[in-house]
């Protein structure tokens, strides 16, 4: 299946990549990195892998969640032949801060 990211998502990552290698070093950012490519390459194969994601469960469309990190979360959906990534999470942060943009 095909993988698409939305520009929210995208935007999201970057800034965690930036952080990342500004205070771990380029070292950690491969990792994240690869991380990342790596569940891009399950999703692709394997699009129900992740789990449906209960703080997004109320809503109509089906969001599911995988955790590329410790620390981060990708938000996904499934059209069709294509995997949106909705959103890129910190789990850090509150909740309903997280989830306030796909709702």
């Amino acid at each position: 299946m095909k993988i698409i990211w939305t520009k929210r998502a995208y935007q999201s990552w970057l800034e965690a990549a930036q952080y990342i290698k500004q205070e771990f070093g380029q070292r950690a950012l491969e990792k994240f990195q690869n991380n990342t490519q790596q569940w891009e390459n399950i999703l692709s194969s394997m699009p129900q892998a992740g789990a449906v994601e209960p703080l997004l469960m109320d809503l109509k469309q089906k969001y599911r969640s995988v955790v590329i990190s410790r620390k981060n979360k990708l938000i996904y959906t499934i059209e069709k032949d294509v995997i949106k990534i909705d959103d890129f999470w910190d789990t850090r942060r509150e909740p309903k801060l997280q989830t306030k943009g796909l709702k």
